[in-house]
């Protein structure tokens, strides 16, 4: 109980996790944009990667000296979802050897940036494995704020949608704010840093006047719209008079919405 706990509490080692990833893109020449052959690299490094019907995770890493399987579960849909937890686990293969050989993953830990510091470390890992920041950020960093914009960076990464979105916020210089929501309940946001003054908080029930409020349909989508910073903003740290624009699209079959924000003083 006692290293399950130190393993919670621990600090999260960004510029390491982000670090191993770089390295690894150095050592295979991945030098331009596009679908990082994550397979082939695990295999190189001695990982087999298989498909499985698990069971109350959607990926599973088991390690024995220096060989070791990575099994993702077989109904997942996405080829960006499942790389993405191809990449994670291949973050707990990297970085996490002395801490356990045995890694159980859920969807959840594979969207949490604030929980479990080895769970955030394989995200980060898996982030910069298969979006590479400086071959990410000139496509970005300038880019307009555009859900359409994060759906052509997914499909130059082979990415799932909200991987890219989380990516996009961090390295775009409009002030934006991520937001999945899930039967009209917020199930987590993401924005960049923490200095924006900004809360949206998890658990809390959609707005009538948002646009993610109306997305039902699949593939539905609506906005760019501007809306009332209410609709959305739950805490305002610093009294900031801001407009917020909003852009959402219902994800297929989840039930789910993923909602762009852009505020502006």
């Amino acid at each position: 109980r006692s290293s399950d706990l130190s393993r919670m509490t621990r600090e999260i080692h960004k510029i390491a996790a982000e670090g191993a990833a770089w390295r690894i893109t150095q050592d295979y020449c991945i030098d331009k944009p596009g679908p990082v052959p994550v397979e082939d690299i695990a295999m190189d490094r001695g990982v087999l990667c298989l498909e499985a019907n698990l069971t109350g995770c959607v990926a599973r890493l088991v390690r024995k000296g220096k060989r070791g399987i990575i099994r993702t579960h077989i109904g997942i849909r996405e080829a960006g979802r499942r790389r993405f937890a191809l990449g994670h686990e291949l973050g707990h293969w990297f970085l996490h050897e002395a801490e356990s050989q045995f890694f159980i993953c859920t969807g959840e830990d594979m969207r949490d940036y604030k929980g479990s510091p080895m769970e955030v470390e394989a995200n980060l890992f898996a982030s910069e494995l298969l979006m590479p920041a400086r071959l990410f950020k000139p496509l970005a960093e300038d880019a307009e704020p555009r859900m359409e914009t994060v759906k052509a960076l997914a499909g130059t990464f082979n990415t799932s949608l909200t991987a890219t979105g989380m990516k996009f916020v961090d390295l775009n210089r409009h002030d934006c704010i991520l937001v999945l929501s899930t039967n009209g309940v917020v199930a987590w946001s993401k924005q960049k840093g923490n200095r924006s003054g900004l809360r949206i908080e998890k658990g809390m029930k959609l707005h009538p006047e948002s646009l993610a409020y109306h997305v039902e349909e699949p593939r539905g989508q609506l906005g760019p719209e501007r809306v009332p910073d209410e609709a959305w903003i739950n805490q305002n740290w610093y009294g900031r008079a801001i407009e917020v624009t909003e852009e959402s699209w219902s994800l297929d079959g989840y039930k789910s919405a993923l909602s762009l924000l852009v505020v502006v003083d």
